[in-house]
C-alpha cells in the first residue's frame, strides 16, 4: 500500500456489499466497519449502543434540516444536551467516528452516509453496489433462508429507508451514479469479481501496488 485510504460502500439491500467488504478486508489486511460501529461509537460518547442500532440508517425528523439544505447534521458537533439521543445528535456522533477512522487508518466503512460525511477528505473512494431484483432476491433468500416474497418485502423497505436516510441526511439521491467513484451490478458477477473490480480501480487510482 502506498498511502492510507477509504473505500465507503452504499449498497442496495442484498447486492452482497458486505460479502465484498469482508472479502476486501481480507485480500488488502484492512479493517471493515458496519454495525460494529455501534459499539465504538458507543464506547466514545456514552450513549446506549441500543439507541444507535434502533435508528441504524434511518432520517431524523428535523424540519430544520429538510428546509435549510446547507445545515447538516455531518457539519456540527454532538450535543451533550437534551437531545443526546435524537436521531440527528446520533448521527453526529457516528460521523464524528468515521472522519477519526479516515484518519487514523485505511478502512472499509459501509453505509452511513460515510461518502458525504468524508466528502472533504483525499484518497476515498466511494462505490454503489447495486443488482437486479431477481439475483438481490436469490441471495437474500440463500443467505438468511427466506422466502421469496418475505426477501422481497425486505429489500423493497430497506432500500425505501436507505433512500430517505441518505437524502434526508446529505441532500442529495441515494443511487444517483453521478455520486460514486464507481458503481457495481453484482447482478452477473460473483463477490470474487466485484472485489478484483474494486482492487483494480484502487490501483488506477495509485492507492495500491
Amino acid at each position: 500500500m502506498s498511502k492510507n485510504f477509504i473505500i465507503t460502500l452504499n449498497r442496495e439491500c442484498g447486492a452482497g456489499a458486505t460479502n465484498i467488504a469482508k472479502l476486501l478486508s481480507k485480500e488488502l489486511d484492512i479493517p471493515y466497519y458496519d454495525k460494529d460501529m455501534f459499539r465504538m461509537v458507543s464506547d466514545k460518547s456514552g450513549v446506549l449502543e441500543e439507541f444507535f442500532h434502533v435508528n441504524d440508517e434511518r432520517p431524523g425528523n428535523n424540519l430544520l434540516y429538510k428546509l435549510i439544505k446547507e445545515l447538516k447534521p455531518a457539519s456540527q458537533k454532538p450535543s451533550l444536551g437534551k437531545d443526546i439521543v435524537s436521531p440527528d445528535n446520533l448521527f453526529r456522533f457516528q460521523s464524528e467516528l468515521i472522519k477519526e477512522l479516515a484518519e487514523n487508518e485505511s478502512c472499509i466503512i459501509i453505509g452511513r452516509c460515510a461518502d458525504y460525511v468524508l466528502k472533504d477528505y483525499d484518497n476515498v473512494v466511494n462505490i454503489f453496489v447495486c443488482g437486479d431484483m431477481e439475483s438481490k432476491i436469490h441471495r437474500m433468500m440463500w443467505t438468511f433462508s427466506l422466502e421469496k416474497e418475505v426477501a422481497e418485502e425486505r429489500i423493497r423497505e430497506t432500500d425505501k429507508q436507505r433512500h430517505k436516510y441518505y437524502n434526508y441526511y446529505t441532500g442529495k439521491t441515494w443511487d444517483t451514479a453521478s455520486n460514486y467513484d464507481l458503481c457495481l451490478n453484482t447482478g452477473d458477477m460473483t463477490i470474487e469479481e466485484a472485489a478484483e473490480q474494486i482492487k483494480l480501480y484502487l490501483k488506477q487510482k495509485g492507492l495500491m501496488k
